[in-house]
């Protein structure tokens, strides 16, 4: 009922059902839903639609006077008889990929497990975002640390942006081709040089892997591949030896491991990005202990902000 009264409350504050399904977590076509079938429901029209935005009807703007004052009253009697300040509980499942767990996920663990040591934190890592969604869909977990693919059935709340980078051997003559370009935090190179190049592929359904794929095919790209490995690190570290070219994250390309490190280049126009998100089943109700647990990743990472 409280959980209801807030999604009108929070249409009626953003003025829009998008920005309004992205504050209360749940997805856009979901709310929609809701606010046609309680308008069918209670006979009345909430809101009306002016110059792209919504306004509350005069039946809105009781309704919502009247939502304010019961959720303030709950929100009352759940400070006295929980205290608002209590230390959350519970068990939350949280999946992530190896190399998540490996740069993004400590500082975030940390955070979370010092503020509030009562949950039961338990942690589930996979090597393929596939295997995430799956266990995601299967009621395994109840939130991914994944790259967001915008599947059905699945919602995602993106709070983290990076660009896919090209490592090129230091002494592979492609090194030489970068050239530097407008808005561009690297030399930006032509991936379609990569074509017959020496290439350091990944194996399986990772969703670094997927994405390449989908980049050569844009392209018209064959690289030569040389070897084909598990994981970007790996894929990184054999282009710093100088087998081949790689495409990792930017997360990766950190402090060089050998005297002559790989040459690093933006590629695509735009530039290749992609974003980090949680993932989790759509129509999922959270727990506050979830909702706390997403907070604080997105205040962690800042980079991709609310509207």
């Amino acid at each position: 009922m409280i959980k209801e009264l807030s999604y009108v409350i929070a249409i009626a504050e953003k003025g829009n059902v998008s920005k309004a399904a992205e504050s209360l977590f749940i997805s856009q076509p979901s709310l929609s839903r809701y606010i046609k079938d309680l308008e069918n429901r209670l006979g009345v029209q909430l809101f009306q639609r002016i110059n792209n935005r919504l306004i509350l009807t005069h039946a809105g703007e009781k309704y919502v006077e009247t939502a304010k004052k019961i959720t303030e009253m709950y929100t009352d009697l759940e400070k006295d008889l929980s205290g608002i300040n209590e230390e959350l509980s519970g068990r939350l499942r949280v999946g992530c990929a190896v190399l998540r767990m490996s740069y993004n996920m400590p500082s975030i663990l940390k955070s979370f497990i010092t503020k509030y040591p009562n949950v039961d934190l338990q942690l589930y890592e996979n090597y393929t975002t596939k295997g995430l969604e799956y266990m995601l869909l299967n009621g395994e977990i109840d939130l991914a640390i994944i790259n967001q693919r915008n599947l059905p059935r699945l919602s995602y709340i993106p709070f983290f942006e990076e660009e896919l980078l090209i490592a090129v051997p230091a002494a592979q003559t492609l090194a030489a081709k970068g050239v530097p370009k407008e808005g561009c935090k690297y030399p930006w190179i032509d991936i379609r040089l990569l074509h017959n190049q020496p290439y350091i592929g990944l194996n399986g359904e990772q969703s670094i892997a997927i994405k390449t794929r989908e980049i050569f095919s844009q392209y018209r790209v064959i690289p030569a591949t040389v070897l084909k490995v598990k994981s970007v690190e790996s894929a990184f570290r054999l282009a710093e030896a100088g087998l081949g070219c790689a495409i990792v994250p930017e997360t990766v390309v950190r402090i060089p491991s050998v005297p002559v490190p790989p040459k690093i280049f933006s590629f695509g126009d735009p530039i290749t990005k992609w974003n980090l998100a949680i993932a989790y089943r759509e129509g999922t109700v959270f727990s506050n202990t979830a909702v706390e647990f997403i907070n604080l990743v997105k205040n962690i990472h800042p980079s991709l902000r609310e509207g």
